[in-house]
């Protein structure tokens, strides 16, 4: 008897990592933002974490992971609440099947994934142990440790990805199939308004009628989306542009204050000053003193 054999289809196969992180941080963490050309995974084990990203700007929460597609800007930014404990892996994934995660981004876990999410950390432990950059291979590993985080880092995102494509609407269903991510479209649509008025004198009476809601849902909505109130954002944004315009030189402090919509030079100064912690001529002085920053 002839025997005919079926080779398996493997549609997500991963076998190169660069980066495997636990971290516990505090909840006024800096972090520096990064791009490069291979794919990341953020898991919020416990606090909360926003993500500023090529893609959008996300809340996690405990329970969350976000995927970062290659060559995709990210950032983390603490909320100054609930100290975030991150588990991050970084890996090449050069599948078709991965595509799914350049429109699909933040997710919530259910018990399954998290199952596999604490298996994957253990051998991650066992493996090379975590925090440990370039990955160096335990020498007293248990055996095929290795093999047993590829397979669950696997399973963990076909996981997802069904879950998802049933449209699992328990613990684990995907966020952008929710409210959550309407709030963060609309979210994403007052942060572009913001950007292209910051020279305007906007208010949230302005903004509800731009937008079509009422002050209290519009303000709840953005908060409960980006982490702050709208004018506290607004400011925020102010004083990160009026950093830049400074950095580059092309303006004096009286025409950026003009630009950014401040009525004076003396209140730009006194809340950039409140937000920095120098005035706008010490930052400048700083600055230049660095050579740039």
């Amino acid at each position: 008897m002839d025997f005919i054999k079926h080779r398996l289809r493997q549609q997500i196969v991963v076998n190169d990592i660069y980066t495997c992180y636990y971290f516990e941080q505090s909840n006024r963490e800096q972090y520096i933002a990064e791009s490069h050309d291979f794919w990341e995974i953020v898991y919020v084990d416990k606090g909360e974490v926003n993500a500023n990203t090529g893609s959008g700007y996300y809340r996690l929460n405990q329970g969350n992971i976000l995927v970062h597609s290659p060559n995709e800007f990210h950032q983390l930014e603490s909320t100054g609440s609930k100290a975030p404990n991150l588990f991050i892996v970084t890996f090449r994934c050069d599948d078709e099947a991965m595509g799914f995660f350049d429109e699909n981004k933040l997710f919530r876990i259910g018990r399954d994934e998290h199952a596999v999410l604490a298996r994957l950390m253990k051998e991650g432990l066992d493996s090379f142990g975590l925090n440990q950059y370039p990955i160096t291979p335990r020498p007293d590993a248990a055996f095929a440790s290795e093999q047993l985080f590829k397979l669950y880092l696997e399973q963990l995102l076909i996981l997802i990805i069904r879950r998802a494509r049933t449209g699992g609407q328990q613990a684990g269903r995907l966020l952008s199939t929710t409210t959550e991510n309407q709030s963060a479209h609309m979210g994403q649509r007052i942060i572009a308004y913001l950007e292209r008025h910051l020279s305007d004198k906007v208010t949230l009476d302005s903004l509800s009628a731009e937008f079509s809601m009422s002050r209290t849902q519009l303000n709840i909505l953005f908060k409960r989306t980006v982490g702050m109130g709208i004018i506290a954002y607004l400011n925020r944004l102010r004083i990160e542009r009026a950093k830049a315009y400074i950095r580059e030189e092309f303006y004096n402090l009286t025409e950026i204050a003009n630009l950014l919509g401040y009525s004076s030079v003396h209140y730009f100064s006194r809340h950039f000053k409140q937000t920095v912690g120098m005035t706008p001529s010490e930052y400048a002085r700083t600055i230049k003193a660095r050579g740039g920053e």
